[in-house]
Order: C-alpha cells, then sequence, then structure tokens
C-alpha cells in the first residue's frame, strides 16, 4: 500500500506499534524472494 501512495512513509512506526496486522494492507506470497545479501 505504501508504493501505491495509500499509506504515507510516516504512517509506517505508528503501524508496526499498533500490532494491528490489518492496518499494514494486504500481503503478497513470497513466491521467488529470497535473501541473496546481509551487509553488517
Amino acid at each position: 500500500m505504501l508504493g501505491f501512495g495509500k499509506i504515507k512513509p510516516e504512517e509506517i512506526p505508528e503501524i508496526i506499534e499498533s500490532g494491528k496486522r490489518d492496518r499494514a494492507g494486504r500481503t503478497l506470497p513470497a513466491h521467488g524472494l529470497y535473501l541473496v545479501k546481509v551487509d553488517y
């Protein structure tokens, strides 16, 4: 939803802190996604 302009970036911390998953919008399956690299 963030990429579609329905959620503003500054709303993200509030959504995470609320603990209400439905406020974040729908989730798509992770088909084909994998971790490539981790940098510290």
